[in-house]
């Protein structure tokens, strides 16, 4: 399986959003007290789990920009319980069409979306608390608020052949 790579990430980001988009790559991703979202994906044929862990506002910023919010009234949306629809929406998308990148060569499929640790299942937990391999990267949104963004992949384990 291919990595997630600064560039093409940027690119598909840059695309989407109608924005300049640069992804960064760095060391770790700091736990940090600003707001996460989660979006788990299964790859295939391998069934590989591919967890994407970001600041809510990094994501807010892009579907704010998809969808033609200004960078303030994304600001305004995210502060309000529970996010109105059409963000949360394009959120999702959002998270959805990054499938593309995450897993280059692979196809990979959306699962789940989260904001909370609690809710996510036993082998998406262990992505995130052991990956097999992260890759981390710094953000930056033209005209809106960046912030950080990690891929976590655990491969699938491989089945005992029978002899």
């Amino acid at each position: 399986m291919a990595a997630p790579t600064a560039p093409s990430l940027s690119h598909l980001f840059t695309q989407l959003t109608g924005r300049a988009v640069a992804f960064a790559q760095i060391k770790d991703y700091a736990e940090t007290e600003i707001p996460q979202v989660y979006g788990v994906y299964e790859v295939f044929p391998d069934h590989a789990i591919v967890v994407v862990k970001a600041d809510l506002p990094l994501l807010g910023s892009f579907a704010g920009a998809l969808i033609g919010l200004p960078a303030s009234e994304v600001k305004a949306q995210l502060r309000i319980v529970p996010m109105e629809e059409s963000l949360r929406d394009a959120i999702y998308e959002v998270l959805n069409i990054a499938s593309s990148t995450i897993a280059p060569l692979s196809r990979t499929t959306l699962s789940k979306v989260a904001t909370d640790l609690a809710s996510l299942d036993a082998a998406a937990s262990s992505t995130l608390a052991k990956p097999d391999h992260k890759y981390c990267f710094d953000v930056t949104v033209n005209g809106y608020d960046g912030g950080k963004f990690a891929v976590s992949l655990q491969l699938a384990p491989v089945p005992n052949e029978v002899s």
